[in-house]
């Protein structure tokens, strides 16, 4: 059988109740040869003692503390700069993997492909909802005007590693300018259909599309990628930004924008007219 090493990447900070769900469906995984390397971004909730009694009962598992926070990316990069498995994917400390994920990847690998990912089932409350989108073949292309790949990609653990991992400077969008990255350097990957990550949101009054941190790394990614962009793609971003400020998108700028931005802009103004 083809059973090679997969790491998994966990930053946590101060999240302990919710890390000991996410790192139980690691331990339920049907596939077993698995490494998790979780790194305790400065958390002072008991998560210390937890890791550490953690790693002395599973071998499988290692744990690295920073002693004040550095932040996510900076925590993730450390774990995947101690991965030594062939694969690599990555799990937040507030969500879980469904049973079956590293085996439905590793069942599924093919060399025609850079990267795999899967749909996510978005978690509020008593409701479980599947975002099965963009199912199929993933190109540099098709993820230039939203990401369409989600919060996690599993891939050779030496092709994230080479790619520097997670920019430390962004404020948002950390993710989407990893795989803009990934995928300007390697090529096609594929979104398989079968969603195996439940990704967990609180309710909140706060929107977190418009915060600062979100307009700011809006910016960043629109800086560091637009030479990228053709005049579709790049009114998209116009559009997000405006979504991001809380403003209208206006019927020009959208008719003059990438199809795939139509569904989130619509919403979004939907949303404003009834005052949400």
């Amino acid at each position: 059988m083809n059973t090679p090493l997969v790491s998994v990447y966990m930053p946590t900070h101060n999240r302990l109740n919710n890390l000991k769900r996410a790192v139980q469906s690691i331990r339920e995984q049907s596939y077993v040869h698995w490494e998790l390397i979780i790194v305790n971004d400065g958390s002072t909730d008991g998560t210390i003692n937890y890791l550490n009694e953690l790693a002395l009962t599973d071998p499988r598992i290692m744990v690295f503390h920073h002693t004040t926070p550095l932040g996510a990316c900076a925590a993730r990069n450390k774990a995947i700069n101690m991965a030594t498995g062939e694969f690599i994917t990555g799990l937040d400390d507030d969500d879980v993997f469904t049973c079956n994920r590293l085996s439905y990847f590793v069942d599924n690998w093919s060399d025609a492909y850079t990267s795999l990912c899967t749909p996510v089932t978005v978690c509020r409350n008593n409701s479980k909802v599947e975002h099965n989108f963009f199912i199929g073949e993933l190109t540099l292309n098709d993820i230039l005007v939203l990401n369409k790949v989600g919060n996690q990609l599993f891939c050779k653990t030496r092709d994230l590693k080479d790619i520097g991992g997670f920019d430390i400077e962004f404020k948002a969008w950390q993710d989407y300018d990893t795989w803009i990255r990934f995928f300007k350097r390697y090529g096609t990957g594929l979104k398989l259909p079968q969603s195996t990550y439940l990704q967990y949101e609180e309710q909140s009054n706060k929107s977190i599309t418009r915060s600062p941190n979100r307009l700011t790394g809006f910016k960043q990614f629109l800086n560091k990628h637009s030479l990228l962009m053709n005049n579709k793609q790049i009114n998209a971003m116009k559009c997000w930004e405006a979504i991001i400020r809380g403003n209208w998108v206006s019927l020009g700028l959208l008719i003059s924008s990438h199809k795939d931005i139509y569904k989130y802009s619509l919403l979004h103004n939907i949303k404003k007219l009834l005052g949400r």
